[in-house]
């Protein structure tokens, strides 16, 4: 009567998850600050996300093609449980009123059965009676009996009516006794009767049950299935949700590359730096020291992040981008010597280089560098001499350089986001 539940759709989800799992595109990039720095890296990063975004979308499709058929699915098996409900009901009502019937027919045999021995205790008294009158006439029809009650009568007709009283008697008892062996009989046969549908009705309703506990343990399946699919179903909408995430984001990524690179092709490249007469470093010749002895460390940048709170902590330095070129040179803010060189999980490549200014000492701090430095620690270099590239390394939202102005030294062990650097504007005009 009811359809038998299939697995296809089943192994359909059991096969799809892990593919759109497993097999999850992979952005170009972690966020959207990790821009492109030339205008065939831009491309690539266009090529890559067009592909990304046209393969998310057919996931997305085949998605909502499962979605669409698993509530398909669920819809059927609702109404199968509806079904099976009703089914269910009616069998109840049956056994029922089957228990009803039930009932009257054990009333109806207790009845029978008083009858019966009201009736069985009738032919027991009828035949005592009968053979009390049977002995009284076999006496009366007895050769002397009969002689006296001839001359006892007063006339023939008196002895007429005796002897026809006589057998008058024997006629009733006997169709007393036919009567009362046929009602006998009756009720053997309508308790017979009785009994049998009495058995019947119970096998009825017995079956009944049994049919009502098949239908249970095939609703309980049924909702077990139903609850095991919509479970699916949330698990897929989840995986639909992150993959449109996922999907906007490489957009807003390809739009990103887009921008960068409209801005690359407007933007002439870098001139080419030329050594230093020193020796020592390469010299850009393009800063001007203010009363303080440092020169801006890359000219023609602008402050995207000032000295002091920022985001719950203190912001040690002050945060340089040059727009339009995205591997501009590091300067040295003054001359003096490379006092540290390498990498930081925080500062990313970064360099600090010790001054004397004015008899004071005064390190300036380099950090998030594209490349390992180009300068190493003991190495002296000249103000101007290039030091390094901006970038986006370490603990970074995008290329840009950090700079620090530590007065009376820079020390790993006084080191941390709330040291004794100070606001580098008070040094250098930005």
């Amino acid at each position: 009567m009811f359809k038998k539940i299939g697995i296809s759709l089943l192994l359909a989800f059991t096969i799809l998850v892990p593919t759109v799992n497993g097999g999850a595109v992979t952005t170009v990039y972690a966020n959207l600050e990790e821009a492109c720095t030339t205008i065939a890296e831009c491309r690539e990063i266009q090529r890559q996300a067009h592909d990304n975004i046209a393969e998310m979308i057919e996931q997305e499709e085949a998605l909502r093609s499962e979605i669409e058929e698993i509530q398909e699915e669920i819809s059927r098996l609702r109404d199968e449980i509806t079904d099976l409900e009703n089914t269910i009901g009616m069998l109840e009502v049956e056994i029922a009123t089957l228990d009803t019937e039930i009932a009257g027919l054990s009333a109806e045999v207790a009845i029978n059965l008083d009858i019966l021995e009201e009736t069985t205790q009738r032919i027991d008294e009828l035949i005592s009676a009968i053979s009390g009158r049977m002995r009284l006439a076999q006496r009366a029809y007895n050769r002397n009996s009969f002689l006296v009650m001839l001359s006892e009568a007063e006339d023939l007709t008196t002895f007429l009516r005796v002897t026809r009283g006589f057998g008058r008697m024997a006629t009733s008892d006997a169709r007393m006794m036919d009567e009362l062996t046929d009602l006998v009989e009756f009720h053997e046969e309508l308790l017979l009767e009785l009994s049998q549908q009495q058995e019947g009705f119970e096998a009825r309703r017995e079956m009944r049950h049994i049919r009502v506990f098949e239908l249970e343990v095939e609703q309980a399946n049924l909702e077990s299935t139903k609850y095991v699919l919509e479970e699916h179903e949330i698990q897929m909408q989840d995986i639909l949700s992150e993959l449109h995430e996922t999907r906007l984001s490489e957009e807003e990524m390809l739009v990103a590359a887009a921008e960068i690179q409209e801005i690359l092709e407007r933007t002439p490249p870098p001139l080419i730096t030329t050594p230093h007469s020193s020796g020592t470093g390469v010299s850009s010749g393009s800063q001007t020291p203010n009363n303080s002895g440092l020169a801006h460390p890359m000219p023609g940048a602008r402050a995207t992040s000032e000295f002091g709170p920022r985001w719950g902590r203190h912001h040690a330095g002050i945060d340089l981008v040059v727009n339009g070129n995205p591997r501009a040179n590091i300067l040295a803010a003054a001359s003096g010597t490379v006092t540290l060189s390498s990498y930081h999980a925080s500062m990313g490549y970064w360099v600090i280089l010790s001054h004397h200014i004015d008899g004071t000492r005064v390190d300036t701090v380099y950090a998030h560098l594209r490349y390992s430095p180009p300068v190493s620690v003991g190495q002296a270099v000249l103000q101007g001499d290039v030091i390094g590239v901006k970038g986006n390394t370490g603990h970074s939202r995008g290329a840009h350089l950090h700079f620090e102005v530590h007065p009376g030294g820079w020390h790993p062990s006084t080191h941390s986001w709330q040291n004794r650097g100070v606001n580098p504007r008070g040094w250098v005009e930005f």
